[in-house]
């Protein structure tokens, strides 16, 4: 089981949780993606999770515990995609996740009498899975298209297909802010075409291959320093990155360029062919 909160990691709340958890099912092992998701940020919760999930083994369930109080929410979903389970509110944490296109199995949970809090739901779902119980069995299938979408983690491509208009989703450890913009979809969309990236008010028409790639003949790489680039980063998505970031000396994306989260990045692509 995994877990991928907003509770931070200064209070009693992960390990009331943990606790619960190997109480109901103490051979399980409990594994922390990260507890410090932006407060109730589910566009951050759903992205550090898409990066967490494949390398765990096929058939873990992960708890995202983000947005997700009981009588805030109207329904609490287990989902089955790519051989993993996943348990969280019915508030777009889905959306990256997987696709429309994917296969997926959602189930709309039903929330025995018993249940108060959504700790104890989501152990209630954990058990019943550790008992071979099937999906349909403990709710109502539910199609993707009818949960609840989060329209941020779409970009969107124009309709003549000459800009695809996307937004930031994360800022990382590093500063870096990571766009909904993937490669995948770059490469489709650009034809190899020319192209200019519009993001917080600056213009750039290249994206390095790594962090140092600078296409220079400068007699140190330490002169770029502080120089805004664009990279795919590991999990395929577009960021921006300060080179050598440092909040303290150098500064990051957001303190040097005002890159915030939901901030509007285009790519305008243009008709002359490289």
């Amino acid at each position: 089981i995994t877990l991928t909160t907003d509770y931070g990691i200064k209070d009693h709340f992960v390990a009331a949780v943990k606790g619960k958890i190997l109480t109901a099912m103490p051979t399980v092992q409990i594994v922390d993606i990260t507890h410090c998701i932006d407060l109730y940020n589910i566009a951050n919760a759903s992205y550090v999770l898409y990066g967490a999930y494949k390398n765990f083994p096929k058939g873990t369930l992960h708890m995202v515990l983000v947005e997700a109080e009981m009588f805030d929410q109207t329904s609490f979903l287990l989902t089955k995609f790519d051989e993993h389970y996943f348990l969280t509110a019915n508030n777009g944490a889905l959306t990256l996740l997987a696709t429309a296109e994917d296969e997926t199995e959602i189930v709309d949970l039903n929330i025995p009498n018993h249940c108060n809090d959504t700790v104890s739901l989501y152990i209630y779902a954990a058990k019943e899975l550790l008992n071979q119980t099937k999906l349909q069995d403990l709710g109502m299938k539910l199609l993707y298209k009818n949960c609840e979408q989060l329209v941020e983690l779409r970009p969107k491509v124009a309709d003549d297909e000459n800009a695809i208009k996307g937004a930031i989703i994360y800022t990382d450890h590093y500063g870096n802010a990571v766009t909904n913009i993937s490669k995948d979809l770059f490469d489709r969309v650009r034809k190899g075409r020319k192209f200019i990236i519009n993001a917080s008010r600056y213009k750039i028409s290249r994206i390095n291959e790594y962090y140092s790639d600078f296409n220079t003949n400068a007699k140190s790489i330490r002169e770029y320093e502080g120089d805004m680039l664009f990279i795919f980063n590991d999990l395929g998505f577009l960021q921006m990155s300060i080179f050598k970031s440092d909040l303290d000396n150098v500064g990051n994306a957001k303190t040097m360029f005002g890159a915030s989260y939901r901030d509007t990045v285009i790519i305008e692509f243009i008709e002359q062919t490289i």
